[in-house]
């Protein structure tokens, strides 16, 4: 069973709409319950599949358990982990609550880090087995003004990379995805609205993301740049002296509207 948090909207609704697409059955979950009845009535009308549902808080010490519940009522196992659920935080770091930083990291960071090792021993017996874990363009180089939410996308990056290599011999797979701007409501509600790169940098739907994620994972690519122009982009911020990248980073993230 396919496994998708933050299925409720955006790039997690568009993972579940393909992988429906191609006959997976799904286990979708988000924090309100509503939106995911909707989404999973619509799959199991368009699809014959079996669509499970969960409202669940993901940076509960209790997720994995709760998920496992659903999971064996089902009589399934999680075949593939999508790791989308996140929020973000823009404006300066000294001037936003620690309460609000602290709920980023548990949601961006503790959450995924739990699943995944929730997750890896079953599919590792099994020989088989998938994790996507959604990090960000701006995860290759520190962003000013939005420093709590690209550090948490780099800790993607990174974790995904490393424990790719360990699990290579496994049968495990296990892909990053480096998305630039998505049109979804993401970026108004972490409250960058105005920030100056919305406007530089083409917004990609979400099924153009989850298209290029889902591809690379089954070529076995580690991480993913949805993206012409945000590849050339990712391929800048790797190339471009340090101290430069920096500055141009917080240029673009700079909150005009405050």
């Amino acid at each position: 069973m396919v496994v998708v948090t933050g299925a409720s909207e955006g790039i997690g609704r568009a993972f579940a709409r393909r992988y429906a697409g191609d006959g997976r059955d799904l286990l979708l979950i988000a924090r309100r319950s509503e939106p995911l009845v909707r989404l999973a009535a619509e799959l199991r009308a368009a699809h014959p599949i079996r669509v499970e549902t969960l409202a669940q808080d993901l940076t509960a010490p209790d997720a994995p358990d709760a998920i496992d519940t659903v999971l064996v009522i089902a009589g399934a196992h999680c075949d593939l982990l999508i790791n989308n659920a996140g929020i973000g935080l823009s404006g300066a770091f000294h001037d936003l609550p620690l309460k609000d930083i602290e709920r980023l990291i548990a949601t961006n960071v503790g959450a995924p880090t739990r699943l995944m090792h929730h997750v890896l021993p079953g599919m590792r017996a099994r020989g088989r087995g998938g994790i996507i874990n959604l990090a960000s363009l701006g995860g290759f180089a520190p962003g000013p003004y939005q420093a709590a939410y690209y550090a948490s996308r780099a800790y993607m990056l990174s974790l995904s990379e490393a424990v790719a290599a360990e699990v290579s011999g496994d049968g495990v797979r296990i892909t990053a995805v480096a998305p630039g701007p998505v049109r979804t409501g993401f970026h108004d509600k972490m409250g960058a609205d105005s920030d100056l790169y919305r406007w530089l940098i083409p917004s990609l739907s979400p099924e153009t993301v989850a298209l290029w994620a889902v591809t690379a994972h089954n070529l076995g690519v580690r991480v993913v740049v949805p993206g012409l122009l945000n590849n050339i982009l990712a391929l800048c911020l790797r190339l471009m002296p340090h101290r430069i990248s920096v500055l141009v980073q917080g240029s673009l993230f700079y909150p005009r509207n405050r």
